[in-house]
């Protein structure tokens, strides 16, 4: 199982793709209270849920892993996480799912921090049209959540001024985590 985390846009949910696509990894479909966004499918890219069916399956321990991020809460059932699995959490996220599957059998989890200066992450952002105050709330909600994290995973990938392509950091990822995988 890979686990990918990094802050916001630094390539993470395009290295997921390029694994699910290219090496044949399954990625997680988290359950949300957020609204559906134009262009995203229910049940492919998250599970659509209303916050009262989030607290009923949260109360009931459906979970494995939960987060908030702009007011809409984030969760994953253990059942998602096999060996062929690839996902992108938060740093929340990765110690929660570290520490309720340590004792999953056969279950072996790699762990990647994409690490991006944080001046290439909001050049990026704006570079692909997102709105300056949302570009500048996501760079800002990333201080301090990714403290110590270097310390927390298997693999840190450096990209400073994205040298280094998504196909080329997903191929890293295959190759350091490919020995896990069905």
């Amino acid at each position: 199982m890979i686990i990918l985390t990094g802050e916001s846009a630094s390539g993470k949910s395009t290295i997921e793709k390029i694994l699910e696509d290219k090496y044949g990894y399954t990625k997680t479909v988290s359950y949300t209270t957020r609204p559906i966004r134009d262009g995203e499918v229910d049940g492919v890219d998250y599970h659509f849920i209303s916050s009262d069916e989030f607290a009923e399956k949260f109360n009931n321990k459906f979970f494995v892993e939960v987060g908030a991020y702009n007011n809409w809460w984030y969760g994953t059932r253990a059942e998602q996480y096999k060996k062929n699995t690839v996902c992108v959490l938060t740093p929340h996220g990765l110690r929660q799912i570290k520490k309720n599957l340590k004792n999953q059998e056969k279950l072996d989890i790699r762990t990647f921090y994409i690490k991006v200066p944080r001046r290439d992450r909001l050049i990026k952002i704006l570079q692909r049209g997102d709105d300056v105050d949302e570009a500048i709330r996501r760079n800002q909600s990333d201080v301090g959540q990714f403290d110590g994290i270097e310390d927390e995973v298997d693999y840190v990938l450096e990209n400073n001024n994205y040298e280094h392509s998504p196909k080329e950091l997903a191929e890293r990822v295959y190759i350091k985590g490919c020995i896990y995988k069905q």
